[in-house]
């Protein structure tokens, strides 16, 4: 098995998840693996299943449901071209509502009632968060994460993997690149933000990258399943930032910069990386989107180069999804699911619950795919996504713009 320098496990072929590495489907190994079953861990002769739970149908379903389709195209890609040592990848969804007794049932139930090797997902920070304890009891690992609660990784926890840029670095390339870019000494911040445990945690995270260049943070919160934001809006008003940042869902930012024109608002905003879909762009208009921008450490298939972006669009029209392809939770369900894909090859022709942490917890890395940062996880550090850049959208030719490379940001991220 091939390492990294530092003695982690690499994973070899992170853009070739589909092609021969995933296709083992013949000869002799082939037939071993057949020979192999594991019911309570979701393993069958001809089958893996593999769990996911997302928001379709409720109040986050706007970011969350493009990223579950994300990482079915992405598998059925995978088991078009034979799955993975001849057993096809079985995804179980489950739609939790952004509900947090919704998110438990349907742990439980990847559990023992419909066994899952393992599963993606938890888009509810707060859920997350409390389901800490019966993950570490019940023991199917989380690979993926849609959102990563810091009381999922600190301390790190070899059942859990992020799957998803950090609040810590997007506040941290949020703030050095506008504080940078609009030459600020001390920046005035507002953050408008969720009232629930990501929203906390992003705030405090803006908190100290503002404080840390003599700046000051204003938190205004907001409902997730607010009609209106005049309130927030009045309290940027009264704030007079330099810049806002935004944390919620698809409608909290429609919401915020419609008031934010309304009330003549005119400064720079980023969001979190959930909220950079074409939808948010298009439904506010060039007047108030071309200053909204977000942070992300997956790349909209427009900006990535045709040849790291090419089997994404094809599968996505195939799936019946093309107008998701620009969709960053689109793209970052798809980029999972490849992250998962390359976790089962990498578990061998027998693969188990515990097989599986074993070979994530021992050290994995995925290098950068021209549609995603560089993902890392060690013994001690499971976030996964380190590296974001700061993407807007131009309104002319209707397509997202990078403003450099990954590298260029890495100087924010400590």
């Amino acid at each position: 098995m091939a390492r990294c320098a530092d003695g982690t496990h690499a994973a070899r072929r992170f853009l070739a998840v589909a092609g021969a590495a995933l296709s083992l489907s013949l000869g002799f190994s082939s037939s071993q693996a057949l020979a192999f079953e594991s019911p309570q861990d979701g393993v069958y002769e001809d089958r893996i299943d593999w769990g996911v739970t997302g928001d379709m149908s409720g109040p986050a379903a706007g970011s969350q449901h493009p990223w579950v389709k994300g990482f079915q195209s992405r598998m059925h890609l995978v088991n078009e071209k034979g799955g993975i040592n001849g057993r096809q990848i079985n995804v179980l969804a489950e739609d939790t509502r952004y509900d947090a007794p919704s998110e438990r049932i349907a742990y439980e139930k990847f559990a023992s009632q419909t066994p899952v090797l393992g599963m993606s997902g938890m888009g509810n920070s707060s859920a997350q968060t409390a389901l800490v304890p019966m993950i570490n009891r019940l023991k199917v690992p989380v690979v993926g994460t849609y959102t990563t609660a810091k009381a999922s990784v600190e301390p790190t926890n070899p059942l859990i993997y992020g799957g998803f840029c950090g609040f810590k670095q997007m506040a941290q390339v949020g703030v050095g690149h506008f504080a940078n870019s609009l030459k600020l000494d001390k920046p005035k911040v507002a953050t408008v933000h969720l009232d629930v445990a990501s929203g906390v945690e992003f705030n405090g995270y803006m908190d100290e990258a503002v404080k840390k260049l003599g700046g000051t943070n204003v938190s205004i919160p907001i409902k997730v399943v607010a009609a209106d934001a005049t309130p927030q809006v009045l309290a940027l008003l009264d704030a007079k930032p330099d810049f806002v940042a935004i944390h919620g869902v698809a409608t909290t930012s429609l919401l915020v910069l419609k008031a934010m024109q309304q009330y003549g608002v005119d400064v720079p905003s980023f969001a979190i990386t959930y909220l950079g879909t074409p939808s948010v762009y298009q439904s506010v208009g060039e007047a108030a989107g071309k200053n909204y921008h977000f942070v992300s450490c997956f790349t909209p298939a427009s900006a990535a180069s045709p040849e790291a972006a090419a089997d994404l669009i094809a599968q996505a029209e195939k799936d019946g999804h093309g107008a998701l392809q620009d969709d960053i939770n689109f793209v970052a369900g798809w980029v999972v699911a490849g992250l998962v894909a390359e976790a089962i090859t990498e578990a061998g022709e027998e693969p188990t619950r515990e097989k599986l942490v074993e070979i994530l917890n021992d050290g994995f890395e995925l290098p950068a795919s021209g549609l995603s940062s560089k993902l890392v996880y060690t013994s001690k550090d499971h976030e996964g996504l380190k590296v974001l850049q700061p993407i807007g959208y131009d309104y002319a030719t209707k397509k997202f713009k990078s403003f450099g490379d990954y590298a260029d940001f890495e100087q924010y991220v400590n």
